[in-house]
């Protein structure tokens, strides 16, 4: 049980209450935030309020919630709330002197060498790569049977983000390992990692293992574009033009071309960060959808109306889906991909009436923030069309932080969703589909909390939008 206890007033009046409650010398509140952190931080927050302290692994934590809250994080200077020195525990994923390792204005340069990869040209060059990723993929699962969702949205996202961003090369080295390697990847990202990332644990081996295996198949790739003096991994100028292209054709501030490490730790922090936030939304956005079947036909007669039995799926065809695109949000919304994000407190930082201490992290949840009641309605409830016009409830400023916010708002969200909308557009207009028995939770051991396996669909190839026979319900 969590309980409340306020410091003397002579100590530091303004400083956020502290958690009591079970508590471990040192350990603090880890055990029970490392079972389920959404679940501890709503119980402390309804007992301590919007701002509440507490300790994990001899780590001071402040806890901020509410539009409000979020605002003043995502603009505080990074002199005061710093992300570089909150996420250095990812540095064994990216690398030295890349993304959190690198000074914030070496991080600002780096995010911008990115940006031409994600432009609405290369999006729209993407659609149809999505798209034929899919049905390749989904050609194989036959007329009906049963698939792990979970894994399938693993694989299949695998698959799409290695071919837009790093080329076909890669996916020829290291073929069906690469989905191993992505999990082994995230799976190392622990609560250990605040302590120290570099701990003898078997996680961080595998991690630091999957990173190598995945950094000599870059380096192999970029030594032989850079020998062939091309860009692009193409053979016949039929493939939209991947990251690694754009990576190449990069310089720095003094005209050289980025560093092979560079370019690889980036190429790994885009696959990594985009990879599983994308596999999980499409997963969570199947469940949810297939949990309440009642949204269904609505969503057919979309895809009837935008795509209807064929054609090649486009950005402009994709944007039309705002049903679907509803769907996906609420995935976003109730089972946000991350749900903490945290800065690193440089100097005293002040809330409201409260001082956060210089050297305390700072912790926000989209996970709890995106369920509360004022500023959504019935914020434990489904509903999709909370986002349709007249209610818009998303739009109250940094309230949906599934992806971020300001300075920091994940580059690669529009490619996200494009991709999930891509895949759920083709799983809809090929199969009819039931959800296997639940409940389905998040499982909180992995960074990027998915639903827990098995999480089993039913399918069966079903007539085409526009054929008679076909139905709008889930299969039981």
């Amino acid at each position: 049980m969590t309980g409340l206890v306020r410091g003397p007033s002579v100590d530091r009046p303004e400083a956020p209450p502290r958690l009591g409650g079970f508590r471990l010398p040192w350990v603090g509140h880890a055990l029970p935030f490392g079972h389920n952190p959404v679940d501890f931080l709503r119980r402390a927050r309804r007992r301590a309020g919007d701002v509440f302290a507490f300790t994990l692994l001899g780590q001071p934590v402040v806890f901020l919630c509410g539009p409000a809250a979020q605002e003043a994080v995502f603009r505080a200077d990074e002199a005061v709330l710093s992300p570089r020195e909150a996420y250095r525990f990812m540095t064994p994923v990216f690398g030295r002197g890349v993304a959190y390792d690198a000074e914030p204005e070496e991080m600002d340069r780096q995010i911008g060498h990115l940006l031409p990869a994600l432009t609405s040209r290369r999006l729209a060059a993407h659609a149809q790569v999505m798209e034929d990723e899919t049905e390749a993929y989904f050609g194989s699962w036959g007329e009906s049977g049963t698939a792990d969702l979970v894994a399938t949205m693993n694989e299949l996202t695998v698959r799409i983000a290695t071919r837009c961003l790093l080329g076909p090369e890669v996916s020829r080295r290291l073929g069906p390992d690469l989905p191993g390697l992505y999990r082994d990847l995230e799976s190392g990202i622990r609560l250990a990692g605040l302590l120290n990332p570099g701990l003898p644990l078997p996680a961080f081996r595998r991690r630091d293992r999957a990173r190598a295996a995945i950094g000599r198949a870059l380096a192999e790739v970029i030594a032989e574009r850079r020998a062939a003096g091309r860009l692009s991994g193409a053979t016949r100028g039929e493939e939209p033009e991947d990251m690694l292209a754009t990576l190449l054709s990069a310089r720095t501030p003094d005209g050289d071309p980025l560093p092979d490490e560079t370019i690889t730790g980036l190429l790994i922090g885009m696959i990594f960060a985009g990879q599983h936030t994308s596999a999980v939304l499409a997963a969570w956005t199947g469940v949810l959808l297939l949990s309440h079947p009642g949204h269904l036909p609505p969503l057919l007669a979309e895809q009837r109306e935008t795509v209807g039995a064929g054609g090649p799926l486009t950005v402009p065809l994709l944007r039309r889906m705002e049903r679907l695109e509803w769907c996906v949000r609420e995935a976003e919304r109730l089972h946000p991909p991350l749900v903490v994000l945290i800065r690193k407190a440089l100097r005293d930082f002040r809330y409201g009436r409260h001082v956060v201490p210089a050297g305390t992290l700072v912790m926000i949840s989209p996970a709890v923030s995106h369920r509360l009641p004022e500023v959504f309605r019935d914020p434990d409830l489904y509903d999709p069309g909370r986002y349709a016009p007249g209610r818009e409830e998303h739009t109250v400023p940094y309230a949906l932080i599934g992806f971020g916010g300001g300075k920091h708002r994940c580059v690669g969200m529009a490619f996200a969703y494009q991709q999930v909308k891509a895949i759920w557009s083709v799983l809809l207009r090929r199969y009819e589909l039931g959800l296997g028995a639940g409940p389905h939770p998040p499982d909180y051991s992995t960074f990027v909390p998915a639903p827990r396996s098995p999480c089993l669909i039913r399918y069966r190839r079903c007539p085409a939008l526009d054929r008679p026979g076909r139905t709008a319900e889930a299969f039981s």
